[in-house]
């Protein structure tokens, strides 16, 4: 009963309802340019391979780790620390969505590059957008709200999905897709006036510490991983990398960062014992995996970073080949949006909401295993779908199941990063956690397509099945069934309070 009106109590703050308005802003651009477009290119007779291409500039959300020490270490001039670098990014994606909007898609090469790079600009704003708003709804959440403010935050996400995906497909069918995106954009304006009026973040560094200059190897180094990242999406694509390698690439670019992160010496993290900033860039890189390593142990932290990647894989192998299933078995945008999107949407908030209370009760590592179950079980109906052919009680059915198991999964996960940030590196070790996940979505799903044409959709579904077991068989070393959920207490939190968290 306690925690039930502690919850209660939550939902109805003004913080809750910041992050809800907030969470909804950080979902609007995702579709946009990603299923949504998709369906808007498709409309315009752009070769499916082409289509298929534009997947990969999603990129940004899985590399955004690269650039989130920027947010730990520098704060924006006179907007602030989490909300200044929200704001900035909110601006952004007002002008390249209105952008977006005056363009229109066609076979012509020039037209699609000019697209792709359209694109590109929002998905980099986008993942900067999430690394602020991860960081600030860590920062400002106490350890009895973090269940909460997780099902809000997702709550807000959802909607600007349905909004994105249900509502845009039903209006794409009314009047033009030019018309559409300048109506995203302005939602995208009130994002805006939503940070403005969201609570302060916690002070958990010392507002009076002055920042140390960049020094010249800071701008080598910036320099260099500007170079490098630009390189890598650029050769993937326009085709000079291929994809395999590039899978290469990405995991030696990340094997590096934690291997330069181990090599520092043990001496810097006492030293930042009071939360104080990084003094120069290379410490705001590598210092949060220093410190994440030294907490977990080597073989540990690594278990549960290739836990995080694998665990939705076999949701992000439906998720990405979902609406184009359902269009080859003839179903209209209309039908999508109303029972994919619409009814999906439902479904998922259910999900979302009674997994914010289930954790509650059962704990969040048990959550893991059980949501993780119904999330692969789920994907049996879109075996059946594909094997039956278009049916529409049969589609409600599977859309439902396959979405309220999303939402369980999604809310037990955001809370799984939550607990295992250290709130000194917050926006660092938050951003490299969901941008596994983003990876697991967005590259090791790309290949999907040519997996369902190469298989059928019927195999092509259970090869989904077969995706989300290697997470499931982790979850024995990162999650225990009797143990306690991994967590991390605040600085500054009296004993009575650290007790607590460590319970939750």
């Amino acid at each position: 009963m306690r925690e039930f009106q502690a919850l209660r109590q939550a939902v109805q703050s003004r913080k809750m309802g910041a992050l809800l308005l907030l969470g909804f802003a950080s979902g609007l651009p995702l579709f946009l340019t990603s299923r949504t477009l998709q369906l808007w290119m498709q409309d315009a007779k752009v070769d499916i391979g082409k289509i298929t291409l534009f997947g990969l500039l999603a990129l940004p959300y899985s590399l955004k780790f690269l650039w989130s020490p920027l947010l730990d270490r520098f704060v924006v001039p006179v907007l602030g620390g989490r909300r200044g670098w929200l704001i900035l990014s909110q601006v952004g994606l007002v002008f390249a969505i209105a952008s977006l909007a005056l363009q229109q898609p066609n076979q012509s090469d020039q037209v699609l590059q000019i697209l792709a790079i359209n694109c590109l600009i929002i998905t980099f704003l986008s993942a900067t957008q999430d690394i602020a708003g991860d960081a600030y709804r860590t920062d400002i959440l106490e350890p009895i709200e973090s269940e909460a403010g997780a099902s809000v935050w997702v709550l807000g996400y959802r909607i600007a999905l349905f909004v994105t995906s249900s509502l845009a497909l039903v209006l794409a069918d009314r009047i033009p897709w030019n018309a559409v995106y300048l109506l995203m954009a302005v939602l995208m304006v009130l994002s805006i006036f939503t940070t403005l009026w969201a609570p302060a973040e916690s002070k958990v560094r010392h507002k009076t510490e002055k920042a140390a200059p960049l020094s010249f190897k800071d701008v080598i180094f910036l320099v260099f991983i500007t170079v490098l990242v630009a390189g890598l999406l650029g050769g993937v694509f326009v085709g000079f990398i291929p994809l395999p390698v590039f899978y290469w690439l990405l995991a030696g670019l990340i094997l590096a960062w934690i291997v330069t992160s181990l090599l520092l010496p043990t001496e810097l993290l006492s030293e930042d014992r009071e939360n104080r900033s990084p003094q120069n860039l290379q410490q705001a890189i590598f210092l949060p995996f220093k410190e994440f390593f030294h907490r977990f142990g080597l073989i540990q932290a690594s278990t549960i970073l290739v836990f995080i990647l694998l665990y939705k894989l076999g949701d992000s192998l439906v998720g990405i080949t979902a609406n184009l299933f359902l269009r080859e078995i003839s179903f209209t945008k209309t039908e999508i949006g109303a029972i994919q999107a619409g009814m999906g949407f439902l479904a998922t908030t259910v999900g979302v909401l009674a997994g914010g209370v289930i954790m509650t009760k059962i704990s969040l590592n048990r959550s893991l295993w059980i949501f993780g179950i119904l999330q692969l079980l789920s994907n049996l109906g879109y075996y059946a779908l594909a094997v039956t052919g278009k049916n529409y009680s049969l589609l409600v059915l599977a859309v439902n199941i396959e979405n309220f198991s999303a939402g369980l999964v999604t809310v037990a996960t955001l809370a799984f990063l939550m607990n295992l940030c250290n709130h000194r590196f917050t926006t660092t070790q938050f951003a490299l956690f969901s941008s596994l996940m983003a990876i697991s979505r967005d590259v090791l799903s790309a290949p999907a397509g040519t997996w369902a044409k190469a298989t059928g959709w019927s195999s092509f579904f259970l090869l989904t099945i077969v995706a989300a077991l290697p997470g499931l068989l982790l979850l024995p070393f990162v999650a225990p069934w009797n143990s306690k959920p991994i967590a991390m207490p605040r600085p500054g939190l009296d004993q009575e309070n650290e007790d607590l968290w460590e319970t939750k």
